[in-house]
């Protein structure tokens, strides 16, 4: 079996999930600057996001958004992955100062973050879903501000407490200058429970406003689930989040009928997440627990290495540790190897 990560050879006979594009969701304490580089490179993603930078009654400083988005410094792109900078906060005129900083510094869009639902994150996020009067002025105030320099994009929920909340929503958001809107099919309340999932209650929103694109979220993990999300959504581009950790190559999984990266491919990958975390000046030990949680996740994706993953949890020697993933990888590269010889 290969694991390039390319196409499967009767790829042609599988692509019917109709995804355009796929991109990388901002993730809270997961998806930082190291491991976004690593997941764009080998994602397939069309865009991808900064954590929430959160905006309270100042103006977010320039050494703050450096610092959070050093993508900045690169043209706003992540590799070649566009890098939009994610605002979270509640106070309209300091989220359109913010905004315009950002994009002064090189932000290639905006958006605005109106769906996490973490009880650490007070008026604001997904807070603000039982005010659409409140994210509409946001929203208002924020597009004024970039007056069409940049895409604004908004991430939100499919409701506070209920769906039925959503048409609401969508009128607050559904402003000129908003391009892009991504819904987590879920409502705040519900946080991320799999029988609440329901992709379907975007379709009237695909059909109401046809010139805002909609993106789908939530739980797309594999080329069947994408092709679902697809079916019943009517959306052709997917925000895919932790599962695109589990499978390191899930852009091109979901849009192209790739073949979900192999457990060599995906402890290469924890060997370059090593690289680039050491180039930060990152200590041993906050690396060594990084590596750890990248590998908690490619576990779920693969379950070849559930247990390497075990012995690793073990270890508590970072040159160790690399020692492991040289050597576990030349062996499931190799046996990787042998099995498309058995095939050929």
């Amino acid at each position: 079996m290969s694991e390039s990560g390319a196409p499967h050879p009767r790829a042609e006979q599988r692509y019917s999930a109709g995804v355009f594009e796929v991109y990388l969701a901002p993730m809270e304490g997961l998806a930082d600057p190291p491991l976004r580089t690593v997941l764009c490179r080998h994602g397939g993603y069309a865009r991808c996001s900064s954590e929430f930078i959160r905006v309270t009654d100042e103006m977010v400083s320039e050494k703050t958004l450096r610092h959070k988005v050093p993508e900045l410094a690169a043209g706003g792109c992540c590799g070649t992955v566009p890098c939009a900078v994610q605002l979270l906060g509640d106070n309209p005129a300091v989220m359109a100062k913010s905004a315009l900083r950002a994009v002064l510094l090189g932000a290639p869009l905006i958006d605005l973050n109106f769906g996490c639902p973490s009880r650490f994150v007070h008026h604001s996020g997904a807070m603000l879903l039982k005010e659409p009067e409140l994210i509409a002025a946001i929203v208002r105030e924020v597009g004024a501000a970039l007056a069409g320099q940049v895409p604004l994009t908004v991430k939100i929920r499919a409701g506070f407490a209920d769906k039925n909340e959503l048409g609401r929503i969508i009128e607050a958001v559904a402003q000129d200058g908003v391009s892009e809107l991504t819904v987590h099919c879920r409502t705040r309340s519900e946080l991320y429970r799999r029988e609440a999932l329901d992709w379907s209650i975007l379709r009237p929103v695909v059909e109401r406003y046809p010139k805002l694109k909609v993106v789908a979220n939530g739980d797309i993990v594999d080329f069947k689930s994408a092709a679902e999300c697809v079916r019943l959504s009517g959306c052709h581009t997917l925000m895919v989040g932790r599962g695109a950790v589990a499978v390191p190559n899930l852009g091109y999984v979901l849009r192209d009928g790739a073949r979900p990266y192999g457990a060599g491919k995906c402890l290469q990958l924890c060997l370059e997440l090593y690289e680039t975390l050491a180039a930060g000046g990152i200590l041993d030990k906050i690396i060594l627990n990084r590596l750890k949680q990248y590998l908690s996740f490619a576990r779920q994706g693969c379950a070849a290495l559930e247990d390497f993953f075990v012995t690793f949890c073990r270890v508590q020697d970072l040159s160790e540790a690399l020692r492991l993933l040289e050597q576990a990888q030349r062996g499931f590269d190799y046996a990787a190897r042998n099995e498309e010889a058995d095939h050929a």
